[in-house]
C-alpha cells in the first residue's frame, strides 16, 4: 500500500451537473479520509432505508390533516421501542445462561408457569423437583437482570 498512489474522489454540484475531482494524496491522509468516507457512506445508505415524518404534516390523498390524528394519545412509541430492546437483551442473556431458560421465559409469558412442569419433565427427561429448582433459579436470574 505504501508504494501505491492514493486518490480521493470529491464530487460537487455545478449548476445542473455533478462535477467530480480526483485528488492525489499521501497514504496516511488517504487512510484517514477513507475511514471517514466509509462511515459517511454507510450512514447515508442506512438513512435511505428510513423516512422521517413530522406529526404535523398531512397525509396526501386523505382527509387526515396531521399524523397526530392517527396516533392514539396513550400510545408511547419510545416505551414500546425500549421494551422491545429490553426483551431482546433479556432473551440473549437467558440463551447464554442456560439452554432451557429462553423456553421457560416463553412459558411464563404465556401464563403457563404452573402447567409447564410436566411438559418440561418429558422434554428434558428430568424430575419435577429439578424443574422446580430451574424455575427458582430462573426467577432469581430475572430479578438480578432487572436490578441492572
Amino acid at each position: 500500500m505504501e508504494k501505491r498512489r492514493c486518490f480521493m474522489k470529491d464530487c460537487f454540484a455545478d449548476g445542473d451537473e455533478l462535477d467530480c475531482m480526483y485528488i492525489e494524496m499521501a497514504t496516511t491522509e488517504y487512510r484517514e479520509w477513507n475511514s471517514k468516507n466509509t462511515v459517511h457512506q454507510r450512514k447515508r445508505k442506512i438513512g435511505t432505508l428510513h423516512s422521517h415524518l413530522s406529526l404535523d404534516a398531512g397525509i396526501a390523498d386523505t382527509d387526515v390533516e396531521s399524523l397526530h390524528e392517527c396516533v392514539p394519545s396513550d400510545f408511547n412509541l419510545e416505551r414500546l421501542a425500549m421494551d422491545t430492546v429490553f426483551m431482546g437483551e433479556l432473551r440473549q442473556a437467558l440463551k447464554t445462561w442456560k439452554p432451557w431458560a429462553e423456553e421457560l421465559l416463553e412459558l411464563y409469558l404465556a401464563g403457563a408457569k404452573r402447567s409447564c412442569t410436566n411438559g418440561l419433565c418429558k422434554k428434558y427427561k428430568v424430575s419435577d423437583r429439578t424443574i422446580q429448582r430451574w424455575k427458582d433459579a430462573f426467577e432469581k436470574f430475572i430479578l438480578n437482570f432487572l436490578k441492572k
